[in-house]
């Protein structure tokens, strides 16, 4: 062997490229494709977790180039061949030698190892295998085997680049997890000069304001500068729909998930970019399933959680054990199972909660009123607050009443402190230079088209009046814009609250109704040309349904959501209530489900169906049946509302159809009633 090979020289060139491959293989290519692959998985986004992953496998590649660099001769050799045998064997096992087990996927579940001795020792045998290749080149070409070995290790690393690269095209659209967080920071300071208030009420409906007017008619002298628009028409029948389209202009009509209409709607131009552009501190208030992640760049409250220290460590140390899961033999995967639940719930204390009127009112009082800054010249600050949403609980002085209250005193005790907060910015003499908004996110009579809109411009100073103007509250955000600027026809409807004062009483309006259940749960998209807008005067134009109302074959071991995105919807046929973004409820004595199953491996007796129940209505009995065989009976109570519905399925019911039919009875009722809400289910193989 010529001696030259044992310089310091080649051996840091060898010993480079051996490690390059390690670091690229493990610490790389390895938990950036799984995360492409399985991102449903992960609460974080793909770009949140480059930082961890480029700090690791920099300290990796300098740790591996000195540990194959340093030593000499023999171990020099040793070590080269042993890490390339590693390396090789993870990068099979990482992409192409793993199986399922259980569901197939981190959700923390016993797994029944020593049923899978065929698979491991089958695995063992690749390890040693890909272990023995280096040293069986050595042996076979004493000349050539270090440019052998370094010729495949680039070829692989090139096939990874070339993976990923390809994975990353692929989907592209599902990478922006919504990992950011609404945050109190700010939520009572104000600019010293400038200010724009929205206090946007859930479901306060026009009929509302009506009523709690009539009772207080004082409340007109004290909104003086403000107009009273009685003709105005909502974005949308609920917060899920309507809040975005207020922010953003942006509807949703099913074409795609909500969370990637989210991160598209905040993706695209918007109110929040003029804002920002003419320095304004615009900072919104509300849930944070309304915000994308390009929030964090244009509304000042919205931060992303996973750009921290804390968030790294959580994020680098939930990716590289996953990846260890994945890429170690499988004797060894059951020392890194886990469940990624554990990190799901990573925030601050410092989170905004929409639906706490009390705790926002009583912080008020804490904080003392409203604070002044000259730090920014112009501020916008968006409340989003429950309103007049049930369940009630606010007094008429907006104090909190835990045995529940009443519709009437929950708008009195909103009003109560909204004009507190007005009669702060007149003592401190930045009324007449503000802009407020007093609105709701939509209605709650009919089908939740009649919000109430107050308005006031910077310096309007008449008596408070009425308009029937044709508004929408579409043109929230041309009216937001026009605060810091006169170049807003390019945002929103482009006409102000006051602009459309000057339309005519045809205006063309739209509005998007969320309706439906089960299978059939659809935005349907109205339009009217009428002065008037109940009900009748909308006219039906087009109805979304999610996936376009196609069923897709469930493939076993995803878990799917009734949450916001909807996933599990389109197998629910009987008695599964309407989606609202956190959960469905099952209404009446019976509810179906059919589930068309993409592949059921051969020879399997037993699939693990799991329903997460967030709340249980009716201690109850309940029966499930799977086409037509009793799989579960038990009575739903605080075990069921923590452990969630666990049964099993026999693959020997299933028919040619490979359909599965769910049916949940509940003999006891006698009639319709909320029974349970569920969030996800998920059937996968035991």
């Amino acid at each position: 062997m010529d001696d030259k090979y044992f310089s310091i020289k080649h051996r840091f060139a060898f010993g480079t490229l051996v490690a390059a491959f390690f670091t690229s293989t493990l610490l790389i290519y390895a938990p950036l494709s799984l995360y492409v692959s399985g991102n449903d998985e992960m609460w974080f986004s793909f770009r949140s977790l480059l930082s961890p992953v480029f700090v690791v496998s920099l300290i990796g590649m300098v740790v591996m180039t000195a540990l194959l660099s340093l030593p000499k001769r023999g171990i020099h050799k040793l070590l080269c061949c042993l890490v390339f045998g590693v390396s090789l064997g993870l990068y099979i096992q990482c992409g192409f030698f793993n199986i399922s087990y259980g569901s197939g996927v981190l959700d923390g579940s016993q797994i029944a190892w020593k049923d899978y001795t065929t698979y491991g020792a089958i695995d063992s045998a690749m390890w040693a295998a890909c272990l023995a290749l280096p040293f069986a080149v050595y042996m076979v070409f004493k000349r050539s085997w270090r440019h052998i070995l370094m010729v495949a290790a680039i070829f692989i690393i090139l096939l990874q680049i070339g993976g990923l690269s390809i994975q990353l095209y692929q989907n592209q659209n599902s990478l922006d997890k919504l990992s950011h967080e609404v945050t109190n920071e700010g939520i009572y300071e104000l600019s010293d000069s400038d200010n724009t208030l929205v206090f946007m009420l859930g479901a306060m409906d026009k009929t509302y304001y009506d009523d709690y007017k009539k009772e207080h008619p004082e409340v007109t002298e004290e909104l003086t500068g403000f107009t009273e628009y009685d003709n105005v028409l909502g974005t949308g029948s609920e917060s899920l729909v309507s809040v975005p389209a207020m922010l953003t202009g942006d509807v949703y009509k099913k074409d795609t998930k909500y969370t990637e209409y989210i991160s598209r709607a905040w993706n695209n131009y918007n109110v929040f970019d003029v804002l920002q552009k003419n320095d304004c501190d615009a900072r919104v208030y509300s849930d944070d399933k309304f915000f994308g992640n390009a929030a964090v760049r244009k509304v000042e409250n919205v931060v992303d959680r996973a750009q921290d220290s804390q968030a790294y460590w959580v994020i680098g140390n939930t990716m590289y054990r996953y990846t260890m899961y994945k890429a170690v033999p499988h004797y060894l995967k059951q020392l890194f199972w886990m469940s990624l639940n554990d990190y799901s719930s990573f925030k601050s204390n410092n989170t905004y909660n929409p639906d706490n009127d009390e705790k926002f009112f009583a912080d008020y009082d804490k904080a003392e009123g409203f604070s002044y800054t000259k730090d920014y010249p112009s501020a916008v600050r968006v409340y989003n607050l429950k309103g007049a949403e049930a369940p009630y609980r606010l007094t008429s002085t907006g104090e909190k009443d835990t045995d529940g209250t009443s519709l009437k005193e929950q708008v009195e005790g909103d009003f109560h402190y909204i004009l507190k907060m007005i009669s702060d910015l007149k003592e401190n003499g930045r009324y007449d230079s503000a802009t407020i908004v007093i609105t709701a996110d939509n209605g709650d009579t009919e089908f939740s088209q009649r919000p109430v809109l107050l308005y006031k411009a910077k310096g309007d100073k008449e008596a408070y009046r009425t308009n029937s103007a044709p508004v929408s509250l579409f043109d929230l955000p041309a009216t937001l814009a026009s605060t810091v600027t006169d170049q807003y026809k390019d945002v929103g409807t482009g006409k102000t609250f006051k602009d459309a004062e000057g339309s005519a009483w045809n205006r063309r309006r739209f509005f998007y109704r969320s309706t439906g259940a089960n299978a059939k749960s659809r935005i349907e998209e109205y339009k009217t040309n009428s002065p008037k807008i109940d009900a009748d005067s909308l006219k039906l134009i087009n109805s979304y349904y999610l996936n376009g109302g196609k069923v897709d074959n469930y493939i076993l071991g995803t878990e799917l959501t009734f949450t916001e995105d909807e996933t599990a919807v389109m197998y629910c046929q009987e008695g599964f209530g309407h989606t609202n973004g956190w959960r469905t409820i099952i209404n009446g004595t019976k509810a179906l489900m059919e589930i068309p199953v993409e592949d059921i491996p051969e020879n399997l007796e037993d699939l693990h169906a799991y329903f997460q129940v967030l709340n249980i209505y009716e201690e109850t009995q309940c029966v499930i049946t799977a086409n037509g065989e009793e799989v579960y009976s038990g009575r739903l109570g605080s075990e069921v509302r923590q452990n969630g519905l666990n049964f099993l399925i026999p693959t020997d019911i299933i028919g040619r159809d490979r359909t599965i039919y769910l049916t949940f009875t509940f003999p006891e009722l006698e009639h319709d009633t909320d029974v349970m809400a569920l969030t996800s289910f998920k059937i996968y193989k035991q």
